[in-house]
């Protein structure tokens, strides 16, 4: 830090990145070797074996594991997020660790956590090997646990018992349901040519477009219905409703529709009738 020139930090700085490497149980592999190789790697994907500050090797455990310190120094600057990145990057360096050192040692990756029902056929098929090979966990006191861990976890217990676990084979699609889904887009563009909606009801045409003649203004018929008593029924009428010829401009109202020739006649014939009535009276 010193040759770098660094010399102050922020309260939060990040000193350093610590990376554990770890070897299960029963490995029979040569450990000061496969850790050896872990730590030159880290070297290399974290700034250069100059970042290394420690490596220590432990055994005080049944599984034997590594502890790898480095310093996040990146071009002269403590910079410990961007050496350890997001989980897109974690990632990565998992999928790098393993193609460059744990093939190499016969190592396979870790399982994947499982889910739904991956998760419970796996269990299913641990439990099935442990009673097919008569495994002592069956006699043992902590039995129960150990098959609450295994339903709810059984991915951890793969590697020990040499299992794998089997991906669930996809279900594949009939050339029937592929010409007949609607697939992922839209069924129908909104406007696929760019016109604005009155447009688009028109017909596309070399010459242009011919707009469409107004349609006639017809009064609708009103409803028959019997006005309650006591009660006075008022209907509303839109002036789109009415026809335009009966519009007097002079006083800006629309005059009333005349009678037709039926109701005339039936208006007259009660006329000729109560006048009748009244001379014969």
């Amino acid at each position: 830090m010193t040759a770098a020139g660094v010399t102050k930090l922020r309260k939060d700085a990040v000193m350093a990145l610590e990376i554990v490497f770890s070897l299960s149980p029963d490995h029979q592999l040569d450990d000061r070797a496969y850790f050896t190789d872990c730590a030159a790697w880290a070297g290399g994907n974290f700034g250069g074996a100059q970042n290394i500050l420690s490596v220590d090797i432990h055994r005080d455990e049944a599984a034997p594991h590594c502890h790898v310190l480095l310093l996040p120094l990146i071009d002269n600057r403590m910079d410990g997020s961007n050496m350890l990145g997001g989980k897109q990057k974690l990632m990565s360096l998992q999928k790098d660790f393993y193609s460059a050192v744990a093939v190499r040692y016969g190592l396979t990756k870790a399982p994947a956590r499982l889910s739904g029902n991956a998760k419970q056929a796996t269990a299913t098929a641990v439990l099935q090997r442990l009673r097919e090979t008569n495994d002592k966990a069956l006699q043992s006191k902590m039995w129960p646990t150990i098959r609450d861990k295994i339903e709810n976890d059984p991915a951890a217990f793969l590697m020990p018992l040499g299992m794998e676990v089997k991906a669930p084979a996809k279900k594949l699609k009939t050339m029937a349901t592929i010409f007949t889904g609607k697939g992922k887009g839209n069924v129908k563009e909104a406007n696929p040519i760019g016109f604005t909606a009155s447009v688009m009801r028109q017909t596309l045409c070399s010459v242009g477009f011919t707009p469409n003649p107004p349609s006639p203004r017809t009064a609708k018929p009103l409803p028959n219905k019997p006005a309650a008593v006591g009660v006075v029924e008022t209907v509303r009428v839109r002036d789109c409703d009415l026809d335009p010829n009966l519009y007097d401009q002079t006083i800006g109202e629309f005059r009333q529709q005349p009678p037709s020739a039926r109701n005339n006649r039936a208006a007259a014939d009660a006329w000729v009738s109560t006048a009748l009535n009244k001379r014969a009276g």
